[in-house]
């Protein structure tokens, strides 16, 4: 379940969306680090879609997590198993929604979660499923304990820095009132201002859903910034003060980006929701 929290909130805190395909688009590199964990990804923006790659080691692409917001569709592929995951929006959250509440004990409430996705599906196929998530229970607690997500300020600093070849400058963000992030924003990079505000806010809700409740600030300080720091520019620094947590952009472009590259790789083997959860 870890793994599509880190998918979810990575493709929330860095979505944004292009103009027409004809139009030149965005290719941003990046890193990560701290908290005892390290990677590289890729993020390619335009048209109303975003692809964000996982890269392995060897710098080829593991994983890529696909939003196209016209369509309402979210992909994921795995490169190294040569397969592929399509789900409108509103399925990808419950079933990921679900997979967290059976995670932490709520049949109940995972199973209602699941209603889109299980209404369609032959009695002993359903059957089949519940029997899974029951699975996936395991010692956990029996309910979740409830919890209200901080109050997210933003403040502007007058420190600044050249990073990735963009000026940037530094803004602070407060949980609370308290310390929380410091993340740099770079106006230069102008991907954030090609976006549709309401198609990314609809989107930004539905993926707030399934980090839940105690998900860690550690993933979430992206997700407050796509809505509160939009239009100052692109985050090229993101720093979590209290996990050390760290998103930095090393490489931007502006270029045309072939649409194939938002589309499932030809040969790639589809799987379903269900088969995925089962996983």
């Amino acid at each position: 379940m870890r793994r599509y929290q880190v998918i979810a909130w990575a493709a929330l805190a860095w979505i944004v969306v292009g103009a027409a395909p004809a139009s030149a688009g965005w290719v941003i590199d990046q890193v990560t680090g701290g908290g005892g964990r390290g990677g590289r990804m890729q993020v390619l923006i335009q048209a109303n879609r975003m692809k964000n790659v996982v890269l392995g080691t060897d710098g080829q692409p593991a994983m890529a997590f696909i939003v196209d917001l016209d369509a309402e569709t979210i992909t994921q592929v795995d490169y190294r198993g040569q397969r592929y995951m399509t789900a409108t929006i509103q399925q990808y959250e419950q079933m990921m929604g679900a997979a967290r509440l059976a995670a932490s004990g709520q049949m109940a409430g995972a199973i209602e979660q699941m209603q889109g996705v299980l209404k369609d599906m032959p009695p002993e196929r359903r059957q089949k499923l519940e029997q899974i998530m029951r699975s996936r229970m395991g010692q956990a607690g029996q309910a979740a304990q409830e919890c209200q997500e901080p109050r997210i300020e933003a403040r502007r600093t007058d420190q600044q820095a050249n990073i990735a070849g963009y000026p940037a400058v530094r803004f602070d963000l407060l949980a609370e009132g308290r310390p929380d992030s410091e993340v740099w924003i770079a106006p230069g990079i102008t991907a954030w201002k090609e976006m549709d505000p309401q198609k990314l806010e609809r989107f930004a809700a539905e993926m707030g859903k399934l980090a839940g409740c105690g998900a860690g600030r550690g993933g979430g300080f992206g997700a407050d910034l796509s809505l509160k720091l939009a239009g100052e520019g692109y985050p090229v620094r993101s720093v979590h003060l209290a996990s050390g947590a760290t998103v930095e952009v090393v490489k931007a472009e502006s270029r045309a980006i072939p649409a194939a590259e938002f589309q499932p790789p030809t040969g790639f083997t589809p799987q379903t929701l269900q088969r995925l959860l089962g996983q």
